[in-house]
């Protein structure tokens, strides 16, 4: 990962909400869609979604939508008074053939590099729907649990759920953990956030005496103020407070606040590594960086909330 620095370019083909759309955003990098700014019954629909990959979309009393996607149990799209909140990288590929590369996905059970492969397999198998509730906070469940794939990397007995909720200009992501074996396992993880933003007004507040980690740099320090984009960026942030504040470009802000087991933050951004879209977003991550423990029979949960 790495940190966030820009000036804005006009965004190439973005995914939202299940579609390509090519359009100048009005808020560098977001994607103004009006008429999910009307309202409109609140419902859960699944449908075919890009690449004709199972999906589901939320939509709100006030008219807010979310999509998800089953592989990778991930959500590409929050819609918010009709602007898109999360980002989907033009190169994603909507074929199973790597993580959808954008949007809120996860890492877990590993966080960036180590014994398995960098940010873990719950981003590119297939997670099963596993709830539904209509209603004007709709939501659903996803469900994550071994495979023959899974346990060739991480030979562990355990459950995951993802619920995904609207409400209020919210969406709430909350992830459990569930130890069903008879041996403790540890984990490292995170919602790798998308969000999309003008790279170049990107300031990230709220972090301030935090010890911090450049990952870029090897070098250990102390949050001083608001964090800007100049350069490629892959920082932790450590015992952070629950509410961050990202201000996006074009006078908008987006809260993240994280709850229960998030305990650290991640703020990347590729740079120029990432040529054809690196201007149009930043990633501020909720995550817990140092190994957590889950008892043989015990859980863990965590939720990031997205406003």
């Amino acid at each position: 990962m790495a940190s966030v620095s820009a000036s804005f370019v006009a965004p190439r083909v973005r995914v939202s909400g299940g579609k390509r759309v090519t359009k100048r955003a009005a808020v560098r990098g977001a994607v103004r869609v009006n008429a999910a700014s009307k309202k409109a019954a609140p419902s859960v629909e699944e449908f075919a979604g890009t690449g004709d990959l199972p999906a589901v979309r939320l939509t709100a009393k006030n008219g807010d939508t979310a999509v998800a996607y089953l592989f990778g149990g991930v959500v590409t799209s929050f819609v918010k008074s009709g602007r898109d909140v999360l980002f989907v990288r033009p190169d994603a590929v909507f074929n199973k053939s790597k993580p959808i590369s954008g949007g809120l996905p996860h890492c877990w059970p590993q966080f960036g590099p180590g014994d398995i492969q960098v940010h873990g397999f719950a981003r590119n198998v297939d997670w099963a729907l596993t709830g539904k509730t209509e209603g004007d906070a709709p939501s659903i469940e996803m469900t994550l649990t071994p495979n023959d794939y899974t346990k060739a990397m991480w030979d562990k007995e355990f459950k995951v759920t993802q619920t995904i909720t609207l409400s209020d200009g919210k969406l709430d992501a909350t992830m459990k953990v569930y130890n069903l074996g008879k041996e403790d396992f540890t984990f490292t993880g995170s919602f790798h956030t998308y969000m999309a933003a003008d790279i170049g007004e990107v300031r990230v507040g709220g972090l301030e005496g935090c010890k911090s980690m450049d990952r870029l740099a090897d070098k250990e320090g102390k949050v001083a103020g608001d964090i800007t984009i100049g350069g490629p960026v892959d920082s932790v942030y450590f015992d952070v407070p629950e509410k961050i504040t990202v201000a996006v470009g074009g006078g908008e802000t987006v809260t993240v606040s994280g709850t229960g087991g998030w305990k650290d933050a991640v703020v990347w951004s590729p740079w120029t590594d990432m040529e054809a879209c690196y201007k149009e977003f930043v990633c501020v991550e909720n995550a817990t960086c140092a190994p957590t423990t889950v008892k043989a029979g015990g859980e863990w949960e965590a939720t990031t909330v997205l406003a």
